[in-house]
């Protein structure tokens, strides 16, 4: 009996054993995989996040707006010589033209040579009208000459407006120094720099003002003058007559030299009228009874 006892308390050992363990990898699943799940989403939004950054940063460098071109400025001048059939005409053509495209008569000058008027005028104008202007006024009359020419001044304006600023901030910058030197060698040196910056401050601004200037106005200097009639032509003449009329002017030219030649004899003219007068004044004298 006790034999048999033995083998089923080691077999109910064996049983409780296996099931406790089989109770414990049960326990012990559950918590790895919880442990499991609980680790994946920590790390799933980082990785989104760190996404997200790429992406906004990307986004961000594509979408940096690129600095924008400086806009360009373009000077037109231009001169016209124009020869029209009608002066007065021509005159309120002009005037007329000006009007439409907005443009006004900075200064005139009317003269008049060889028997014709010439007017001298400067006309300002806008850029935009510069082209269209020149155009209209050619059809007043026959184009004598023209030149026409552009400019682009943009680089210039912009370097006069950097030397401006630089001479701006040299100058604050000199009045400061002034203010903390007493040292009379010093001081001078400031001040000549302080009045050389002024001067080149000064030369930047009067070239940023002529710019402005050109920018609003074109100029174009025109010249008009009226034409002449030309002459009617005249019949030819017979083969004989520019011969008769050679010799004609050679015969008044034989006279007129015979008589400048008498004229050169008048001194003896002169004596002999004398002597004639002395002799008979003698002979009278000597006729008279003694």
């Amino acid at each position: 009996m006790k034999n048999l006892i033995f083998p089923v308390l080691l077999g109910l050992g064996l049983v409780g054993c296996a099931q406790s363990a089989k109770d414990e990898q049960v326990e012990t699943g559950p918590q790895t995989v919880a442990s499991q799940q609980q680790n994946e989403p920590a790390a799933g939004p980082a990785t989104t996040q760190g996404t997200n950054v790429l992406a906004a940063a990307s986004s961000g460098a594509a979408a940096l707006p690129s600095p924008a071109a400086p806009a360009r400025t373009v000077v037109y001048e231009g001169k016209m010589e124009l020869a029209v059939n009608n002066f007065e005409r021509a005159s309120t053509g002009i005037d007329s033209l000006l009007n439409a495209h907005g443009a006004y008569l900075n200064d005139a000058h009317e003269t008049r040579h060889d028997g014709r008027p010439h007017q001298q005028m400067t006309i300002k104008v806008p850029p935009a009208h510069f082209a269209p202007l020149v155009a209209a006024l050619g059809k007043l009359g026959r184009v004598e000459n023209k030149d026409v020419a552009s400019a682009d001044v943009t680089a210039d304006i912009l370097a006069a407006s950097t030397t401006l600023a630089d001479q701006q901030t040299a100058q604050a910058k000199y009045q400061q120094l002034l203010t903390k030197t007493t040292d009379a060698k010093q001081v001078q040196h400031l001040l000549e720099q302080a009045r050389q910056a002024q001067a080149n401050a000064t030369a930047a601004q009067a070239r940023l003002q002529a710019f402005g200037a050109q920018r609003a106005w074109a100029t174009l200097a025109l010249h008009y003058y009226q034409l002449l009639p030309s002459p009617e032509p005249s019949e030819p003449l017979p083969a004989f007559a520019p011969q008769f009329l050679e010799s004609f002017n050679r015969g008044w030219s034989v006279v007129l030299s015979v008589l400048v030649w008498l004229t050169n004899l008048w001194p003896l003219v002169l004596l002999a009228g004398a002597a004639v007068a002395g002799l008979r004044w003698w002979h009278r004298r000597s006729q008279l009874p003694a």
